[in-house]
């Protein structure tokens, strides 16, 4: 008896011991490898300024079990790739914890998070040091250079003593900045630059409808993570997380026009190293921090490459109202595109910008 009991009390203890093995068997090396949000079988479950941020990837890698290697993919604004290396690793009932920061002249990055078997979670924070831009500004109006400026865009039919009239690349720096001033100012109040790299609008919510086709303004804040930017060689590079962005106005990809899905995805490819966007910092006669915002002919002329397929996704009737000497014209949207490559192509200057003025 006292043999089998002893036997049975070994086989009892090789039987849990090997349970104990096979329950504690994955460490840290068993979980290297790519983590993306998009991922079913390996999950990131990604946080930027404790906001969620989709659409990226971060690679784990621990050689001996200990510590590992995180690389961060186009996670931090103006970064294909922030890595941290050597960072410890604490295990906590099959969860393993970290923390690490990344430093250099222009911006810390902290990382926190924990990995376990087929997710990790990861919390970004990032703080970019003081630059011009970082404050809020209230839009104020819209400028506009365009140069030549006797550039024929189209003609117009004024009937009467005026009859058929060349509308000029001059003429439309003349009316169009007061036109897209008084659209804009019916849904944009103002846009921040934070130190984290967001840009955030508020922007006026309010849908139109045919019963009620002027809402009562319903100002909002645009969340986290859909616009960033970085400022270098004083240049402010924009980025659009299109991801963010497409889940933000409710689209997904089964609910696309195969127009719009070609047009994002080429907007997409044309803007990865992010917009330049030019800006100019001024004191107003009013005392008051003045900012002016633009974009030049460079990028306007490889937006142009796009022409033909938003041409695709105007309806044929659509118009646009131009007023030309005494008269109203309704202009058609698409002969306007239609001769857009032609007056991109013989452009030699243009700006096309914003101009704002320092919150109170």
């Amino acid at each position: 008896m006292k043999n089998k009991f002893l036997l049975l009390m070994v086989l009892g203890i090789v039987f849990f011991a090997s349970c104990s093995d096979s329950d504690n068997k994955d460490t840290p090396k068993d979980f290297n490898g790519i983590y993306s949000t998009t991922s079913t079988d390996r999950v990131l479950d990604l946080k930027y300024s404790n906001a969620v941020f989709i659409g990226k990837s971060v690679d784990f890698n621990s050689a001996d079990g200990k510590s590992a290697t995180l690389k961060l993919q186009g996670v931090v604004p103006g970064e294909s790739e922030t890595v941290f290396s050597s960072v410890p690793l604490v295990s906590s009932s099959g969860i393993y914890t970290f923390s690490s920061v990344n430093e250099d002249a222009v911006r810390k990055v902290t990382l926190e998070g924990s990995i376990e078997k087929g997710k990790l979670t990861v919390k970004v924070d990032v703080a970019f040091v003081q630059n011009d831009l970082m404050k809020k500004w209230d839009f104020s109006t819209v400028n506009m250079v365009w140069k030549p400026t006797n550039y024929v865009l189209f003609e117009v039919d004024l009937g009467g003593i005026f009859g058929k009239q060349k509308v000029q690349t001059g003429l439309v720096t003349l009316f169009a900045p007061s036109m897209l001033a008084q659209m804009l100012k019916s849904y944009l109040q103002d846009v921040s630059f934070r130190n984290d790299g967001n840009i955030v609008a508020t922007y006026n919510a309010a849908e139109s409808t045919e019963e009620i086709t002027e809402p009562v303004a319903n100002w909002q804040s645009s969340p986290l993570n859909l616009v960033q930017y970085r400022v270098k060689d004083d240049i402010c590079y924009v980025f659009l997380n299109m991801d963010m962005i497409m889940r933000q106005v409710g689209i997904d990809q089964e609910g696309r026009a195969t127009g719009t899905d070609q047009m994002l995805v080429a907007l997409e490819q044309l803007l990865t190293n992010g917009i330049p966007v030019h800006f100019k910092k001024t004191v107003g006669e009013d005392a008051k921090d003045e900012l002016y915002v633009y974009v030049d002919e460079v990028l306007i002329k490889q937006l142009g490459t796009l022409l033909p397929m938003l041409e695709t996704l105007i309806p044929e009737d659509m118009t646009i109202d131009i007023p030309i000497l005494t008269k109203t014209v309704a202009v058609p949207v698409k002969t306007i595109l239609e001769n857009l490559p032609g007056a991109l192509e013989a452009t030699t200057e243009m700006q096309v910008g914003l101009q704002f003025k320092g919150a109170e």
